[in-house]
């Protein structure tokens, strides 16, 4: 990809809540105008809450560049129980909310943090990094599978739209334009 700039990853806190939620609001804007049913509007309190909460809960990080904050992702241990088993499917980190400005789009950023959230599974033991998507997304669908994600099964469960689910296999992943801070204690 062309001229990724070096990336700092930190656990987000308080204070960068309202740029986390700019950051969801710009990709619902973007999937909208593609026709894209996806993080719609709809649930932009809901998703306000569970922004705030998971930063709360030191699973919320970002990705900064030249001291702005230009991407985002959350990693947790706590699956979606509606579309993954922990007795059946096994223990495994959990990616959500990966976003990246998009101005910062095309740069290769989102499969850096992939790769980096497959290091740090792999870091805390996963044997599994683990997502799902929406049923419907196919071109999200079709980026994890570029990015090394193997399909594990389609679930559909009444009201809601994900279900579409991936995995990757937890191994050790250099990426050499992010830079830690204070990662290893985190998780």
């Amino acid at each position: 990809m062309t001229d990724r700039p070096v990336l700092a990853a930190r656990l987000a806190v308080e204070s960068d809540t309202e740029r986390v939620v700019e950051l969801r609001a710009e990709s619902e804007r973007w999937l909208a105008e593609r026709g894209i049913q996806q993080w719609t509007a709809k649930w932009d309190e809901i998703g306000r809450e569970k922004i705030r909460r998971n930063i709360a809960n030191r699973e919320t990080w970002v990705f900064e560049a030249g001291g702005e904050v230009v991407a985002t992702v959350t990693l947790n241990t706590r699956p979606d129980l509606d579309f993954w088993d922990p007795d059946t499917d096994g223990p495994a980190l959990y990616l959500y909310k990966l976003l990246v400005a998009r101005d910062q789009a095309g740069r290769g950023l989102g499969g850096d943090i992939v790769d980096w959230s497959v290091d740090q599974a792999a870091r805390q033991g996963f044997p599994w990094l683990r997502l799902d998507v929406w049923r419907t997304n196919h071109g999200l669908q079709r980026y994890y599978l570029e990015h090394g994600f193997e399909h594990v099964r389609t679930v559909v469960v009444d009201g809601r739209d994900s279900g579409a689910c991936f995995q990757r296999r937890a191994t050790p992943v250099s990426v050499p334009n992010v830079v830690e801070e204070g990662v290893r204690d985190a998780l």
